[in-house]
């Protein structure tokens, strides 16, 4: 090998950051090392809570996808196809049985099979995919980078630091999350085009032009158990659901069917319902520490909502609840043509589905190409990438349904 191998910090541990980091690895010219805030597991967007996790709880029993639900492959995301192939294979996915993915509208109250609808998801929760793509990487748990001061160009290394304690210094830098606080992380740095479009807006929608900025959506996830034969239970007959035409609700999957293998020795349901971006945003608060007042009012109408969709006779009751607020949630547009984002200056690129589309073929895709580019040898070439050409772009798929692929 004609040269020391690189060193590369990724902040976020969700697909785009695991995706880009496998990539590298394999390049056997870089060593990434992911830093992510999850505190058991990596995942982002694709994590699952484990019944070790709740052991006290009546979610102790089953595994609950509280957040991407579904998986599919978009037509020319050949790279993609093939490692979904892989991960069938391995045993980290399942299809969905035929006409258990369906669609409700709020004036049909009986839920439809949708044909033809090839999906997948995570045996043993959507968690399944970041465990696959972190085997072998160094994945630094519960790391909390300040955006105020948590990374530093200084020597022409990149200083990463938690706490107040250096975790080391790297030759290249990754940026694999959005919101405020991958803005804020770059905001004191050298590579100002590039935080530029790490800028963001919240809102439910996004202009037919595409915006000036990043626009995230905000999504309430709602897990709910209930008893065994319930009356939502005989009324829908599928998996999942999307939602149309209801001012709250966008989407309802049972855990319990999608992970029958965990129902084994308890007569229990455990379902998950997504918000919509409208209701995320008239009842955002904030995300780490919802008031107790805002959380029960937001349970109450997400529940009350799915009786009306599905014409249930009775409320339900729930055993157990769990509410958890997406505030940075899914990207209404995307930027560019590329992918990612690479200042050749600086030594640092971004990866993220808000670069590609918003979904985990997205993400992945996002931080497969990044560090494809990495390992080319263009990068020493090429001042930036992405950057400056480029243009924010609608995404029909995400405004018409508030959660692209789920």
């Amino acid at each position: 090998m004609s040269s020391a191998l690189q060193t590369v910090a990724i902040i976020g541990g969700g697909i785009s950051g695991l995706s880009c980091a496998q990539h590298l690895a394999k390049t056997n010219k870089f060593v990434p090392t992911v830093f992510d805030t999850g505190r058991l597991r990596p995942g982002g967007r694709c994590s699952s809570r484990q019944p070790e996790d709740s052991p006290a709880s009546t979610f102790d029993h089953c595994v609950v996808d509280h957040a991407t639900q579904i998986i599919r492959v978009p037509p020319s995301y050949t790279e993609f196809k093939s490692q979904v192939e892989t991960w069938l294979s391995d045993g980290v996915l399942a299809s969905f049985p035929p006409n258990s993915i369906q669609s409700i509208t709020a004036q049909s109250k009986v839920a439809q099979p949708i044909a033809d609808m090839e999906a997948y998801y995570g045996i043993g929760g959507m968690q399944s995919i970041p465990l696959s793509l972190s085997s072998g990487i160094n994945v630094v748990q519960d790391c909390w980078v300040s955006p105020s001061n948590g990374v530093k160009l200084k020597g022409g290394k990149w200083v990463v630091k938690s706490k107040g304690e250096e975790l080391g210094s790297f030759d290249k830098l990754v940026i694999a999350h959005n919101g405020k606080c991958a803005d804020r992380l770059m905001s004191k740095t050298p590579a100002k085009e590039l935080h530029n479009l790490l800028r963001v807006n919240f809102a439910d929608r996004v202009s037919k032009s595409g915006g000036k900025r990043m626009t995230l959506n905000s999504i309430y996830s709602l897990s709910f158990v209930i008893p065994e034969g319930s009356e939502l239970g005989t009324k829908f007959d599928g998996i999942s659901c999307y939602v149309k035409n209801n001012k709250n609700l966008k989407f309802i999957s049972s855990n319990s069917r999608k992970h029958q293998t965990s129902l084994s020795s308890s007569p229990k349901e455990v379902w998950t319902v997504l918000s919509s971006a409208s209701f995320g945003k008239k009842f955002k608060g904030p995300q780490e520490n919802l008031p107790q007042e805002l959380a029960s009012n937001v349970t109450e109408l997400l529940l009350g909502s799915v009786v009306e969709v599905f014409g249930l006779e009775e409320n339900l009751n729930p055993e157990e609840t769990k509410l958890q607020l997406w505030g940075a949630g899914v990207p209404l547009n995307t930027w560019g043509e590329e992918g990612y984002l690479y200042d050749a200056e600086n030594n640092v690129g971004c990866v993220g589905d808000w670069l590609t589309e918003p979904s985990v073929a997205g993400a992945w895709e996002s931080g497969r190409r990044l560090a494809l580019f990495m390992d080319s040898g263009d990068i020493h070439t090429k001042n930036s990438v992405g950057i400056e050409t480029g243009e924010w772009k609608y995404n029909d798929n995400v405004n018409d349904n508030g959660l692209g692929d789920v």
